[in-house]
């Protein structure tokens, strides 16, 4: 029986492929053997099956101004529970939760992702033997300004979001610590591209996969002591 592994992100898990410029069209997707998701689903091996679920601009628990499909909340629930029986919960959020618009400040930075690992919580069904998952809490990668798509940095609130952005790694950890999670930091592993200062270019999507694998193995290995 394989194990059940369940990634919540946003674009970044998604894979969304960098552009210097706006195109007016869609964004690109990285292929599965680039995105760090389906680098990390080779380095664990058949044992595993790791699920993609990673939605470009995705929120942790905030309402976007017109778009109310990128609030991560109301999805998650329903997301659990179509892909259990799940044996570990990685979430990836945050970075979206920088944008001006939704007034971010560094004493709300850790709201989403506690309200998050309490949906996991209430949602027993969602784990094998009617028990929650564990969750693996991941901080995400910095932003920066661009040298190409200059409009994305003051969405995201300048130099203010970028120095929350920082704060990111130790809030996230002392929610898990709180919260009886595990926790792993993007920002090591994962850089903003130059060419719009927030998604990825591949080695970054491969550094953080191979940070992540032995995290993952080490997390099942002390659930099976």
């Amino acid at each position: 029986m394989k194990k059940e592994i369940l990634c919540f992100g946003d674009s970044n898990t998604w894979g969304c492929v960098p552009r210097w410029v706006d195109l007016g069209v869609p964004s690109e997707r990285y292929d599965p053997g680039t995105r760090w998701t389906g680098r990390l689903s080779a380095l664990l091996g058949e044992e595993y099956h790791v699920i993609e679920e990673g939605l470009g601009g995705r929120t942790s628990i905030y309402d976007f101004p017109g778009e109310p499909w990128r609030n991560g909340l109301p999805y998650f629930q329903p997301c659990l529970l179509s892909h259990r029986p799940l044996d570990l919960v990685v979430i990836m959020l945050g970075t979206n939760d920088l944008h001006a618009c939704l007034n971010p400040t560094p004493e709300h930075l850790g709201d989403g992702i506690r309200a998050l690992v309490d949906v996991v919580r209430a949602t027993p069904k969602c784990g094998r033997s009617n028990t929650p998952p564990p969750i693996l809490i991941v901080s995400p990668a910095h932003i920066k300004e661009a040298l190409g798509r200059r409009e994305i940095y003051p969405k995201l609130g300048g130099e203010y979001g970028e120095n929350l952005s920082y704060r990111f790694a130790a809030v996230y950890r002392q929610a898990a610590e709180d919260l009886g999670c595990h926790f792993l930091d993007a920002a090591p592993y994962a850089q903003p591209s130059d060419a719009d200062g927030l998604h990825w270019e591949p080695e970054s999507h491969r550094r953080l996969a191979e940070a992540m694998a032995p995290a993952v193995r080490k997390i099942f290995e002390e659930a099976a002591r």
